[in-house]
């Protein structure tokens, strides 16, 4: 038999609550203390049909919603422990993808049908729902845009639903057979049809709310167990669109920070490497706070914003580098810098603009230095030197797709130009035709996928150690085949230039420019190999050089500011 609510909020809404999106803040503050984060944990193509929450301390949850400051607001409470959110339409029970929850996949005769029966009227209260609900073993309160209605049972067939309807009838009582809209949702007795309460906010876009302990006490630090992991702070269940279940985990800055830190980096590093990393979080945070305002969340969960699974990776260390930091943010003329980061960066870090375009003068502090304290922990770094195999063929198709539609197959490869620290920043490719088309480091990498933006073509032809190869006309060396000509079929001359081919020492067939170049590679057996280390887009931090850096007994202050140019920490 199924638990009923053990508190229930005093009083209602008279309207449903229309959520307000926090925006980004362009200038750094000083109110950050306590700022609560909306943390999206599935939303979009992973959102769910049905979550499962367990809580052992507090004697259950509380439910309603987060109004537009991110307070909660208490509609109800149930003192189960394991309850479970589901949207309202017919979801069944049992295990389906991995994931032993409730499913639109009829996996189980465990049903939790979308058809109600409604009993006459609505309430002020919950408290008033409740009574009305009382004597039926499978009734619940429902609020539904800013009122409390009493309804009675579930049933995946309007036909049944019609029954009971009928039953009813007989019994004297007048009840209404309704659903929901596409925004409603339902918390049941998890792995049983038992409905404890239901929420619609119409669209509002508010969703329903579920913090930790009925009683609402706030002396505890509360965990909820969601999906193998545990967090802090309460959730918030919204369908968007009318889709599926957005899971979002709401909570304060620091208990968040908390989560991120030992899952971007190891809680056994050196404190002064995982202080850098929590300034870094937390700046990284308040600057894109409007990342995800199409979803009604702050900041997501992986690495597409920070790898963020709440409280199972923190420890002692991790957690006191969040708190001898609290506060603490890197910013630039005043404003929070996109304090990005990455694991590893081979021995230089790269400008914004390179990777990621756009104009480098937005971002003065994103700017490449050269890196050597890396090389000092190379040997504890998983990959960090990687090679990469590549035919004639395969360069040509990314050349083409770089806009070169008319590159055939590639012949050499070499590198074009370099950053001021030292990276590629453009490679050239000469085709078999003798055709040379110059790329962007960022079309080559994004093509082929590769670890790094610190990357280099080994050598196999046009010259021995990348020194330049040397031509010789008739015995003589020249520096160039400018100014030279030769005599065509018809004993008329021809002007001569780098575009020409020559056989080099190794009697491979190369361009004279690539001879002259000497750093450049022809493909060996039709194949071209690129070496490189590190692992990231080499924009910002170094996780593993904040390591080296902390090593050397550097600051998280001075790790900071050697890897954004010009910024203040505090």
């Amino acid at each position: 038999m199924k638990k009923k609510f053990v508190q229930l909020a005093a009083c209602g809404l008279a309207a449903a609550m229309a959520l307000s999106l926090t925006a980004a803040l362009p200038r750094a503050s000083a109110a950050d203390d306590g700022q609560m984060i909306r943390v999206g944990l599935y939303y979009s193509s992973d959102a769910l049909d049905g979550a499962n929450l367990a809580n052992e301390t507090g004697s259950g949850f509380r439910l309603g919603y987060f109004n537009s400051a991110n307070e909660f607001v208490q509609l109800a409470s149930t003192a189960d422990e394991s309850i479970s959110v589901v949207k309202t339409e017919n979801v069944y029970y049992g295990t389906y993808n991995n994931y032993t929850s409730y499913h639109d996949a009829a996996v189980s005769g465990t049903v939790v049908g979308c058809y109600h029966l409604e009993l006459p009227g609505s309430y002020a209260t919950a408290q008033e729902a409740q009574l009305a609900v009382n004597n039926y073993e499978d009734g619940f309160v429902a609020w539904i845009q800013g009122a409390f209605y009493a309804r009675v049972g579930n049933y995946p067939e309007r036909s049944g639903a019609e029954e009971r309807q009928a039953e009813l009838a007989d019994a004297g009582v007048e009840a209404t057979i309704v659903g929901t809209s596409g925004y409603g949702v339902s918390v049941v007795n998890t792995g049983t049809n038992d409905i404890l309460f239901q929420y619609d906010d119409g669209g509002a876009g508010t969703g329903l709310g579920i913090v930790p302990n009925a009683a609402g006490g706030e002396s505890t630090d509360y965990e909820t167990w969601f999906k193998g992991y545990t967090y802090r702070g309460g959730f918030r269940y919204q369908r968007v669109g009318q889709g599926d279940l957005t899971v979002v985990n709401i909570v304060d800055m620091e208990s968040y920070l908390k989560g991120v830190v030992p899952y971007e980096m190891s809680n056994s590093w050196h404190l002064e490497a995982l202080k850098a990393q929590a300034v870094c979080a937390r700046t990284y945070t308040l600057a894109n706070l409007s990342r995800h305002k199409s979803y009604g969340f702050d900041i997501c969960c992986t690495s597409h914003c920070q790898v963020y699974y709440g409280t199972n990776r923190a420890g002692s260390n991790s957690d006191r580098a969040v708190e001898e930091t609290a506060g603490e943010v890197a910013t630039y003329n005043g404003a929070y810098i996109d304090a990005v980061y990455y694991s590893s960066n081979g021995g230089a870090s790269i400008d914004s603009s390179i990777p990621w375009g756009g104009s480098q003068s937005s971002y003065p502090y994103l700017v490449g230095v050269e890196d050597p304290y890396e090389a000092l922990v190379a040997n504890r770094i998983s990959g960090y030197e990687w090679t990469r195999t590549y035919t004639g063929n395969q360069l040509r198709d990314a050349v083409r797709d770089a806009g070169y539609s008319k590159c055939s197959t590639v012949a050499a490869a070499e590198i074009a130009t370099y950053t001021d620290a030292g990276l590629p920043r453009q490679i050239r490719f000469t085709d078999v035709n003798g055709k040379s088309y110059t790329v962007s480091t960022a079309s080559l990498v994004k093509w082929f996928g590769l670890r790094s933006y610190n990357y280099w073509f080994e050598e196999t032809a046009g010259g021995s150690g990348g020194e330049p190869g040397e031509i010789l006309v008739n015995g003589q060396s020249v520096d160039s085949l400018d100014g030279l000509y030769a005599i065509g079929a018809d004993g008329s001359p021809i002007a001569l230039g780098d575009d020409v081919y020559v056989i080099d020492e190794n009697g491979d067939v190369i361009t004279a420019e690539e001879n002259a170049a000497g750093g450049g590679t022809s493909g060996e057996n039709g194949t071209f190999t690129i070496s490189g280390r590190g692992w990231g887009h080499n924009v910002g931090l170094s996780q593993w050089g904040a390591y080296a850096h902390a090593l050397e007994g550097r600051t998280y202050k001075e790790i900071l500011t050697f890897y954004y140019t010009g910024i203040t920490v505090g």
